[in-house]
């Protein structure tokens, strides 16, 4: 028998901005207390012998095949933990996971989502960067496979409504969340300058972080500009180089994506300024940077969770009936000196 407590934090502990994420934290919290009960309590009879996970009552959906689609290539390191927790979910549940990458070409997405409904997949777990996958989604759900998007959710409109959950970052949530810590620590004051460089200025993780580094800056009379930089690394770095160049009187950095994160350190150094850095996500060097301290702090995605709740939530779906709930995966996940050789030791697997 499995016993689990939970404690709510009292009123004067929660983060001012409670209120308004108050259900994707205790959906992240119902979300972690499934994958512990899953694992935990798979037993029978408080046997002491090894046992296996598995989901027991309900439908049987063991065999059953997930269309996992990804956005992205198969070498974006990004997506190694995402797969890593899909895997883990799919080997609970019993389910065969069919993953697909888009190599970012929506045509190629639509296509692979298209041909993974004629095949009458049981599910589909996809990453949607943009409108361009409306009219699949609801494809799909028009012939009873369910939909959940994961790490990213650009649909809209008819679209929006067909993606059944968002199992990712609270984008604005996220921006806020970097820009306080830099304001809080002294890193950025009323009047300063922030330089905002990201790869893609037009899709919705960039608009609505973005969104979230404006209001905490204009709350304190900071202003801030963006710049976007593309993905590869030695392009990003030279725009970034030259905007700084260009604007001498920048006091801070926030970049809002991987790319220019992780080249921010080289850029400031080939200026020859030392200027304080924060942003999302990680790579090897980020963290490496963060160590060191040049780095103050990075938001986390968790892609772990990305993938293991997208897919626990579908086998909960298509065995029990219970419908998808948005998770907000990422909830406060500061990286920093405090924490970072704990995500050093698992980088690359599980964070």
């Amino acid at each position: 028998m499995c016993q689990c407590r939970v404690r709510l934090k009292e009123a004067w502990l929660r983060p001012l901005w409670y209120p308004v994420y108050q259900h994707r934290t205790m959906l992240s919290c119902v979300g972690a207390l499934l994958a512990l009960l899953l694992t935990a309590c798979s037993t029978t009879g408080g046997s002491s012998g090894s046992s296996s996970a598995s989901l027991s009552g309900g439908k049987a959906i063991s065999g059953k095949t997930i269309l996992f689609e990804i956005q992205s290539t198969p070498s974006d390191s990004f997506f190694v933990p995402v797969v890593n927790g899909a895997r883990a979910a799919a080997a609970i549940t019993g389910l065969k996971l069919e993953i697909e990458y888009a190599s970012n070409d929506d045509t190629t997405e639509v296509n692979q989502v298209r041909s993974a409904i004629a095949r009458r997949v049981a599910a589909i777990a996809v990453t949607i960067p943009d409108s361009a996958l409306n009219q699949t989604v609801c494809e799909a759900r028009a012939q009873g496979i369910p939909v959940v998007a994961f790490n990213i959710n650009g649909a809209s409109g008819e679209g929006a409504r067909c993606v059944q959950a968002f199992i990712g970052q609270d984008f604005v949530q996220s921006g806020m969340l970097i820009a306080q810590r830099m304001i809080d620590d002294g890193l950025i004051k009323p009047g300063d300058h922030v330089f905002c460089p990201v790869e893609s200025p037009t899709q919705v993780y960039a608009v609505e972080r973005y969104a979230g580094v404006v209001q905490a800056l204009k709350a304190i009379g900071a202003s801030c500009e963006e710049l976007g930089t593309g993905v590869d690394y030695a392009p990003a770095r030279a725009k970034m180089v030259s905007y700084l160049l260009g604007h001498p009187n920048t006091s801070a950095i926030i970049a809002l994506g991987h790319t220019p994160l992780d080249q921010a350190p080289a850029a400031t150094e080939q200026v020859h300024r030392k200027i304080p850095i924060g942003g999302f996500d990680i790579t090897p060097d980020i963290l490496q940077a963060i160590k060191s301290g040049v780095i103050t702090a990075t938001v986390d995605q968790q892609p772990y969770q990305q993938g293991f709740y997208a897919v626990m939530e579908l086998a909960l779906y298509l065995k029990y009936g219970l419908a998808p709930s948005s998770i907000n995966t990422s909830n406060g996940a500061l990286i920093d000196k405090s924490n970072v050789d704990q995500v050093l030791s698992l980088a690359g697997t599980y964070r």
